[in-house]
């Protein structure tokens, strides 16, 4: 095990949720780059639409993401260098990957500086703050995925069209999967098969409002199953399940920063 790998073993130990069940092995960051898997690199950080061009359908909007390129950086209550720090970034994140977030609006401050409002994936699910636009590359994606926890059902939409729907497995009643709007911080590959995880798991920036003593903080995760009975079931610690076959069908497509709206 080279000590890259095993640096990677140790942090991801317990990254998800469902990473504290005895015995389950740690899980490897499987390298997708930012501008990988649909995202589109080197989009204009604030585009112009033609002053004559109708406007668009909430669902034709890419979403803007911004992959951390400065050692750290710190979000900011208000764009300004003066704000006070709600968290401070890595480059890397604590499940290996590189740090993403989804941003939103982009506003200048006193000096003329670009700031963007960046969801962020901390607790409380929700919390957004400012990031200097110098310290992130931005890209944008077409894909966003729909959680239906009533129908028990994910669906992957490309801008208005839906691409594929599968269904799911959810938390159980005394660990429900929390509603709201989070995205994709990271792809992980268990490093032998059959494990709880299945083929893959995605880490997202949710985090479960029911377990907050976990190592790793209770994140959420999409991932697959070796248990295709918990499919169409409320079974987990609040991770979304899909089958091994589903999640397979999504990892060639999402970069990360893919937005994950759970309703």
């Amino acid at each position: 095990m080279t000590p890259f790998v095993r640096r990677l073993t140790n942090v991801l130990s317990g990254a998800l949720a469902l990473a504290l069940v005895a015995g389950t092995s740690a899980l490897l960051y499987f390298a997708i780059p930012g501008s990988s898997g649909g995202a589109e690199s080197g989009a204009p950080a604030t585009p112009t639409p033609s002053a004559s061009a109708p406007a668009a359908l909430p669902c034709e909007r890419q979403t803007l993401i911004g992959t951390v390129v400065a050692p750290r950086v710190a979000a900011r209550a208000q764009p300004s260098s003066s704000a006070p720090v709600i968290t401070t970034l890595s480059k890397i994140n604590p499940q290996g990957a590189p740090q993403v977030l989804d941003l939103g609006v982009a506003v200048t401050d006193s000096t003329g500086g670009l700031w963007y409002r960046a969801v962020l994936p901390i607790r409380p699910n929700g919390t957004a703050g400012y990031v200097p636009a110098s310290s992130i590359r931005i890209n944008l994606t077409s894909y966003r995925i729909v959680v239906d926890r009533e129908d028990l059902l994910l669906t992957l939409w490309r801008l208005c069209d839906v691409v594929k729907t599968f269904t799911i497995g959810l938390g159980k009643e005394s660990t429900p999967t929390p509603n709201g709007t989070f995205y994709i911080i990271s792809l992980l590959k268990p490093p032998a098969a059959g494990s709880v995880y299945g083929d893959y798991a995605y880490g997202l920036s949710a985090y479960s409002n029911a377990i907050t003593n976990w190592k790793g903080g209770g994140v959420i995760g999409i991932h697959g199953t070796n248990d295709p009975s918990s499919i169409g079931n409320r079974k987990s610690h609040g991770c979304i399940r899909l089958r091994n076959q589903d999640i397979d069908q999504l990892v060639p497509i999402l970069p990360l920063g893919t937005p994950v709206e759970i309703t």
